[in-house]
């Protein structure tokens, strides 16, 4: 039986001087014809998809709430309005309804 460098998956590997192995490895200089793309960890990549979901979520969280706000002050305005017009008619009185003078009615 020899000892001498035997071949592993089509490569030659050179024997150091402890007995143990050396794989050479070739390095490839990228060229402009090369279509292959950075490698890019996966576990990153998902936590970046990951932020950028959650972000679209908040911000869809936050238009909610503003709509929410927003109609629920205009709500309460006209709540109020209507209120203070019933306990207008209530007591009695006339011309419980404001006019508006300052919208154009088209009457002149």
């Amino acid at each position: 039986m020899s000892r001498g460098p035997k071949p592993t998956a089509g490569k030659v590997a050179y024997p150091s001087g402890k007995g143990g192995r050396v794989l050479p490895f070739k390095r490839r200089v990228p060229g402009h014809w090369t279509t292959e793309r950075p490698i890019v960890d996966p576990l990153r990549h998902f936590e970046d998809e990951e932020d950028r979901r959650r972000m679209q979520q908040n911000l869809a969280a936050a238009i909610v709430i503003v709509l929410l706000i927003s109609s629920g002050f205009w709500l309460i305005d006209h709540l109020r309005a209507s209120a203070r017009i019933e306990a207008c008619v209530e007591a009695g009185h006339h011309n419980c309804v404001p006019i508006d003078l300052d919208r154009d009615t088209g009457r002149r």
